[in-house]
């Protein structure tokens, strides 16, 4: 279910923000792009690499992705970045799995927010293919990570 903010300004961004928020409430995956100006908030869907048919199917587990409980930690750090990404109009798409949330922005570059099996203390987080914290987007959002005692930088060599 895609929801288009069909609001112009600032309101159209706290509507976009409110829907981002009950997304993290839920403890669903859910993915920002923008349709020119318009941010598009939708449920975040995984990558199928092969078709499969219906009889190759029979008597696999399938799990279906669902509800987290996101820390509260992780919470905080998702929702301060996205509403600068809604501002500067950066397309990003939120996944969690245990202890730990990812914000994407492409295959290549991401950053992973871990936390120890406790709610309230922060890990580590890594910051994967930029070649410094003042690269764009992650410019944006630096000063939020700085909670984390362990933060790495990861970028690709050539």
């Amino acid at each position: 279910m895609s929801r288009l903010i069909p609001v112009n300004g600032d309101v159209m961004d706290q509507d976009a923000f409110a829907v981002i928020k009950d997304y993290l409430d839920q403890g669903k995956a859910f993915e920002v792009k923008f349709d020119g100006d318009q941010p598009v908030v939708d449920e975040a869907k995984g990558i199928t690499k092969v078709s499969i048919s219906k009889d190759e199917l029979k008597g696999a587990k399938i799990r279906k992705g669902g509800k987290r409980k996101v820390p509260e930690a992780q919470k905080s750090i998702i929702t301060s970045a996205a509403e600068a990404f809604l501002k500067n109009r950066v397309g990003f798409k939120v996944t969690f799995g245990p202890n730990e949330s990812t914000i994407r922005f492409d295959l290549d570059h991401y950053i992973r927010l871990v936390h120890d099996k406790d709610d309230k203390s922060p890990d580590r987080c890594l910051v994967v293919g930029f070649k410094s914290m003042d690269e764009h987007p992650i410019a944006l959002i630096k000063e939020r990570l700085s909670i984390y005692p362990n933060v790495k930088l990861l970028s690709q060599t050539r």
